[in-house]
């Protein structure tokens, strides 16, 4: 009951409670990261049995306090060292904890996935449990042997020993929560214990450093740490007010260069590809590599994720630009236009655009006018789907999908036609503008073989075969001009050329020129 009453034994259960928490911030360290390698159901159980035994521990050695003056009497002495049970124990256990945070740190800087490794059994439990143990009591001497000199109370030290390692199982719990919520935080950590480990085996060895150094370096990291955690913070929170599409952007780009960089520091398979201009026109690339992102890929990948910022007017067809059939017309007349025009399909009108009947398919139609059939009733089975010019592109993809005739016409609140879309006009954004019919590349690069037409530049042919073509005739400008020098005749198809560990397969020529050829590498 005087223990109440005394203002100064509640001034030194405080004060040893305080000191006993700041002397075992290493030991919740070395906890947390200890309890992480185990599954989730048995962390807070090694926890609370390890801190719970060390506990008992601490009992034990403040019961036996007057023995722990034996532990600083010399046992071992030469003219290097003066040891005695206290710093072998030191010695020990830095070497010990110097080990397991050099291993720790490995892992992480690996990257080592715990969850793959067979830890989940009773050994490794249990395992844990005496790291737990072994270090708290080698974390224990110092704060008991402190306890001691401070308070000639059992009670005070028995109590303020148990409610600080009560303290420490609550915040082990909220410490392991932080450290797993960054990976650079276990870093640090271990960096600490690492320090710490370190600054045990120079005390066994009777070199001194102040504690107060020791806790400085270690509350600086963590003012620098706070620093960057509060920084991340800020700029989780203003990426948070980004748009989702901007987000989603974002992170896809990140993982776009992120690859690029990592297939950029591989060893190409091979190296003929890798002098190719960049010149679409000239070369088509056929060869597949799931491992790569190719730069097409990209821009595709590009385009699709600006498909929401595209207004409707920018990619529908213009009133002016489209192709329309008017019924009052006579017959000979709407199949003139009918046969003229590359659609499909084409809308059906009455003296104008905004006067729409239906959308019909134009050999459907040619039918109707060869057997003089009445067009309007005709047309009138395929009504048209008008929408306004306010919907976004997403939705008129949905649009599409139920569009018998891939067309939808867009009018403005006035019901006045604006204009029209079809499946390919949404196609073009992805991919960008189609090529015109009479676009052929000259080169087609397959995994093992090249397609090329006679008509390919030699300076082109270099860079991907990367050998020099000489010839008697120095004006040699395509590779069918080099053959038919070379050979002095004009190859028939099937020919099989050989040139400087190349075989050149004339897959298709002429009596004046050679038009195709395919070259192999000779194995």
């Amino acid at each position: 009951m005087y223990f109440f009453l005394d203002p100064s034994a509640w001034a030194g259960l405080f004060t040893l409670i305080f000191l006993e928490i700041i002397l075992n911030i290493d030991n919740i360290i070395f906890i947390s990261i200890l309890s992480k390698k185990l599954p989730e159901n048995q962390r807070n159980q090694a926890r609370y049995t390890g801190l719970i035994l060390a506990l008992f521990m601490r009992f034990g050695l403040l019961i036996i306090a007057s023995q722990l003056i034996n532990l600083t009497k010399p046992i071992i002495a030469n003219k290097f060292f003066i040891f005695s049970i206290k710093e072998i124990i030191l010695l020990i256990g830095g070497i010990f904890l110097f080990l397991k945070s050099i291993f720790e740190l490995l892992d992480n800087i690996k990257n080592v996935d715990f969850k793959s490794k067979k830890n989940k059994t009773t050994e490794n439990f249990w395992y844990v449990v005496f790291q737990i143990v072994i270090l708290d009591a080698i974390f224990s001497i110092d704060s008991v042997m402190m306890a001691v000199g401070m308070i000639d109370n059992l009670f005070i030290m028995i109590s303020a020993v148990t409610i600080s390692t009560i303290l420490m199982i609550f915040l082990s719990q909220l410490f392991i929560k932080f450290i797993n919520s960054q990976k650079n935080i276990i870093i640090l950590c271990l960096s600490l214990l690492l320090m710490i480990s370190l600054n045990l085996i120079i005390e066994s060895l009777g070199l001194y450093i102040p504690k107060e150094y020791l806790y400085t370096t270690i509350g600086f990291s963590l003012f620098v740490e706070l620093m960057n955690q509060i920084k991340i913070r800020n700029i989780i929170i203003q990426q948070s007010k980004e748009p989702f599409r901007k987000k989603i952007s974002r992170v896809i780009f990140n993982i776009i260069n992120t690859t690029n960089k990592n297939n950029q520091n591989k060893k190409k398979n091979l190296v003929d590809y890798q002098n190719i201009p960049n010149n679409n026109k000239i070369y088509l690339k056929n060869t597949n590599c799931s491992n790569t992102i190719q730069q097409k890929e990209i821009d595709i990948i590009t385009n699709v994720l600006k498909l929401g910022n595209y207004l409707i007017q920018d990619i529908m067809i213009p009133k002016k630009d489209i192709i329309w059939i008017d019924i009052t017309k006579n017959h000979e007349h709407i199949k003139h236009t009918v046969l003229n025009t590359p659609y499909s399909n084409l809308p059906i009108c009455q003296n104008e655009l905004n006067e729409i009947i239906g959308v019909v398919s134009t050999k459907k139609l040619i039918k109707i006018i060869n057997n003089n059939e009445d067009i309007h009733n005709f047309a009138i089975q395929y009504p048209p789907i008008i929408i306004l010019d306010i919907i976004n592109i997403i939705n008129i993809l949905h649009l599409l999908r139920y569009s018998k005739h891939n067309m939808i016409i867009i009018s403005n609140e006035s019901g006045d036609i604006q204009g029209m879309i079809k499946p390919v006009d949404v196609f073009k954004l992805i991919v960008g503008k189609f090529l015109d019919s009479n676009y052929k590349p000259e080169i087609i690069i397959n995994k093992d073989n090249w397609i090329i037409q006679g008509t390919t530049k030699l300076n082109n042919l270099k860079k991907i075969l990367n050998i020099d073509f000489i010839s008697s005739n120095n004006k040699c400008a395509s590779i069918a001009d080099f053959l038919i020098n070379k050979y002095k005749k004009i190859p028939l198809t099937g020919t099989i050329l050989y040139y400087k560990s190349y075989y050149f397969h004339i897959l298709k020529s002429s009596s004046y020129q050679i038009l195709l050829i395919k070259i192999t590498r000779h194995k």
